[in-house]
């Protein structure tokens, strides 16, 4: 039989044993990879004593046979198995969290394998005397983490998801890292600094660095973006999206790497983030699922193989391991270990200090140590030196066993004690919060089974002795009260209720997108949102909660860009888009909050009391009345834009229906091809005919505002057109002061929702919506004369003085009409204040 046989074989042999590992690691509650490295040892001892034996057991034994034939090159090694790894990696990652935290994941990534590369290289050296090069480079193959274990405790345990983000984050991008060092290692090793121009000094090391690395992010880029350009114009063929985005995966590797001369890896990490950010966007939200889907198929089965074909290699040589190799893999997890307690213990809190990240628990910080596994990425590392024929034997089998044994010492020490470690630290207790909630749970579900068995009793005339328990009892001891010790005051409970009601938020986003009404790119805004305001409310509680809110309600950087931009430039393209965006999340959230005040009512106050109650009503009320300002101020400011939006959404939506509902005939044979074909082609003209934004036409509203202002009595239409194009929107917060008493006079402000009060020596006077302030600062070089406060979320539309002045320099007779009605309201103001 040939060797291609044997190959299938041994292939299809190992697919089913890792298969059936995965129920065995769910049973016992063990990471999937520990049983992978105890079934490669097996297989690796048992093909050894096969093929030794020369036992022949039919398809079985010729499968072992297969085992022990079957090489992959360190040539193909590398990129056959390490591209898709990657790949899966970055795609799965919520690229909008991910730049949230990006400032601190790429720190602690660079810093991290800097760190670590150090400590294992100088820890290595001095306990084993190797040549201090391939100590460092036996540090870049294990600076890379596997992050799966930890994760999945974090979810377990009801962790911030920003721990969750950053250790993912930190994980891909160390990754990329740690391989551009591994091949700078390499290249010095071989006689070069890795570029093939010789070793020029560290300096010259570092250029390469960054140009490898910049580069890999760039040409990683452009290729994905070209790839989101071609995916939507594939049809509804699933097989060629998912051929494609193979495709990119290994072409984003190999012409980075060969032909660009910068980093594969990088390139290939840059074209997984870039495909997560687009794809949800630009593909249909099935076609999107079922990528996914593939690609966690493909690193399923890469990293199964690699798993096991390393550990069959490490069980042929551990017969013959020497105390070399102890000591290294002693020395490599002592290195490794420290290294990222520095990193972790002493990097985070300078972080949070200068407040890149929210500060994070003391016990979340050491399962981040503890779970620093080591998994396939290293292993494929270690095989690749291991085939480096430039390389000496005796470097090769050092860095690569010692890679080898240290990924399965974390696997078998590490991962197989994170649930002792876990209880150790207390995280697998509930929280006294917790217990109060489990038993206020338990008390009302028993209530409403008692009431629930009583209407079937009613219904069907059963007796009460008939039954298991007491139906008219039923839960009302639980009912009564929680023990002392577990009694929640009202701050607690609020907090338990906002996190509640922020997952039911996020909830109800899903929903109405699974109904197609959101479109995938606004609840992947929406959804991370949510996240952020429950990592919020977990950490601060309402301040928490009122903060996220303070935040949200002003204009973003891109809105403000656009804003610009458009006044500046007259671009009203990413105007358009920003004033879509915004109109479309302040609707959807103000119908998401209407249902989450019903919920409050039906499902909370059951739960924590009417009190809690109450106070979760103040705040859902408060959002509400911060959503409704920021939509009246800007239908003022472009009217006909939210009834554009919401006819937009519904039109969307309807289209959405009516293609399912034509795929579903076609695939029942009611229609043929070319009708489906022609209601397609209509589908598409209706879809390109609401992608129009409307214009952004000046609100008569707000021209009244302008002209009822005294001193713009001489403007024309064409001025006021042109002076609400220089309007910026600004939203003041709760007691924020947006004039104060001796100020300089630089810009006015009109009130397009909320209020303001005016208090100057001896008067109060509260203006609300319609109205305008500091008018007088525009033509006045006179410091002001009263504070203005806003009494609560209020949105103005400000008139800066320079603008005023640019616009009326091209009209001198109305700029020195209205400075004449400005000196005569001001000499009117002085005699009114002498008399």
């Amino acid at each position: 039989m040939s060797d291609t046989f044997y190959a299938l074989l041994a292939i299809s042999m190992v697919l089913v044993v890792v298969s059936l590992l995965v129920p065995v690691a769910e049973r016992f509650r063990l990471p999937h990879t520990v049983l992978l490295a105890i079934a490669g040892m097996a297989m690796g001892f048992l093909g050894s004593w096969v093929v030794s034996s020369g036992l022949h057991l039919g398809a079985v034994g010729d499968a072992f046979v297969g085992l022990d034939k079957l090489e992959v090159s360190a040539e193909l090694f590398l990129p056959l198995f390490l591209p898709p790894l990657l790949f899966t990696a970055g795609l799965n990652i919520e690229v909008r969290r991910l730049m949230d935290e990006i400032s601190a994941v790429l720190l602690l990534a660079i810093v991290a394998v800097v760190v670590c590369i150090a400590c294992v290289g100088l820890v290595v050296h001095w306990a084993t005397g190797m040549n201090l090069v391939v100590c460092l480079l036996l540090g870049a193959v294990v600076s890379t983490t596997d992050p799966a274990a930890v994760i999945g405790i974090f979810r377990d345990v009801g962790a911030p998801k920003r721990l969750s983000i950053l250790a993912e984050g930190e994980s891909l991008l160390n990754d990329a890292v740690a391989i551009a060092a591994f091949g700078l290692f390499v290249g010095i090793l071989v006689g070069g600094d890795g570029s093939g121009h010789g070793s020029d000094g560290g300096g010259a090391v570092v250029l390469v660095f960054l140009r490898e690395f910049i580069g890999g992010l760039v040409a990683g880029y452009l290729m994905a973006r070209a790839t989101m350009f071609i995916l939507p114009r594939l049809g509804e063929s699933e097989p060629a999206i998912a051929s494609v985005t193979v495709a990119l995966t290994y072409v984003s590797f190999v012409v980075a790497d060969r032909y660009l001369h910068v980093s594969g890896v990088v390139s290939t990490v840059m074209a997984a983030l870039t495909v997560a950010a687009y794809g949800p966007t630009h593909l249909h939200p099935h076609q999107w699922s079922s990528l996914k889907r593939l690609w966690e198929q493909l690193e399923f089965w890469a990293s199964c193989l690699i798993f096991v074909l390393a550990s069959m290699l490490a069980a042929n040589v551990l017969v013959r391991i020497t105390w070399l190799y102890a000591v290294a893999v002693l020395a490599v997890a002592f290195g490794a270990f420290f290294a990222r307690a520095i990193v972790v213990f002493g990097m985070l809190p300078v972080l949070e200090k200068v407040k890149l990240v929210q500060p994070v628990n003391n016990r979340y910080k050491a399962v981040l140590v503890w779970g620093g596994l080591r998994g396939a990425v290293t292993i494929v590392l270690g095989m690749v030196v291991a085939g480096n024929d430039q390389l000496p034997e005796e470097m090769r089998e050092f860095v690569a066993l010692s890679a080898t044994l240290f990924v399965l010492l974390t696997l078998f020490v590490n991962a197989t004690t994170l649930g002792l470690f876990m209880h150790g630290l207390g995280l697998d207790k509930l929280s006294r919060l917790e217990l109060a909630l489990r038993d206020r749970v338990l008390a009302l579900s028993k209530a409403n089974v008692g009431r629930h068995l009583q209407q079937i009793m009613r219904r069907r005339n059963v007796a009460a002795e008939a039954l298991p328990v007491d139906p008219a009892s039923a839960g009302e001891e639980e009912i009564a009260g929680a023990p002392p010790e577990l009694a929640l005051d009202l701050e607690e409970r609020v907090r338990v209720g906002l996190v509640t009601l922020c997952t039911r938020e996020k909830e109800l986003y899903l929903e109405q997108f699974e109904q197609q009404i959101l479109s995938r790119r606004m609840v992947a805004v929406l959804a991370a949102d949510a996240d952020r305001l429950i990592d919020s409310v977990r950490d601060k509680g309402v301040a928490g909660y009122e903060q996220w809110m303070s935040e949200i309600s002003r204009p973003g950087r891109g809105f403000r860009a656009a804003l610009w931009l458009h006044r500046r430039l007259g671009a009203e393209g990413p105007l358009k888009q920003q004033l879509a965006d915004r109109f479309e999340i302040l609707m959807v959230t103000q119908s998401v909050l209407a249902e989450l005040a019903a919920f409050n009512v039906k499902s909370v106050s059951d739960l924590l009391g009417m009190d809690a109650e109450h106070a979760l009503e103040a705040v859902i009320g408060k959002r509400q009345d911060a959503v409704d300002a920021a939509l009246k101020a800007l239908s003022l400011q472009y009217p006909g834009y939210a009834e554009s939006i919401q006819s937009r959404q519904l039109e969307r939506a309807a289209i959405r229906f009516e293609s399912a509902e034509y795929t579903r005939r076609l695939r029942e044979g009611i229609i043929s091809r070319e009708v489906y074909k022609n209601l397609r082609e209509e589908l598409a003209r209706r879809r390109g005919a609401i992608s129009q934004r409307p214009p952004l036409d000046l609100g008569l509203e707000l021209a009244k505002m302008i002209e009822r202002v005294p001193m713009f009595g001489a403007l024309d239409r064409a001025a006021v057109i042109e002076m609400s194009k220089r309007l910026r929107a600004v939203v003041a917060l709760p007691g924020e002061k947006i004039i104060e008493i001796g100020g300089p006079p630089d810009s006015m402000y009109f009130i397009a929702a909320g209020e303001l009060t005016v208090k100057g020596p001896g008067f109060e006077v509260v203006l609300k919506e319609g109205n305008c302030v500091g008018e007088m600062g525009l033509v006045s070089d006179s410091p002001r004369s009263a504070d203005v406060i806003a009494n609560g979320y209020c949105h103005l539309l400000a008139l800066d003085r320079r603008d005023f002045r640019a616009m009326l320099a091209k009209r001198p007779a109305v700029l020195a009409e209205i400075e004449a009605v400005a000196s005569q309201r001001t000499a009117q103001n002085r005699g009114q204040a002498a008399s």
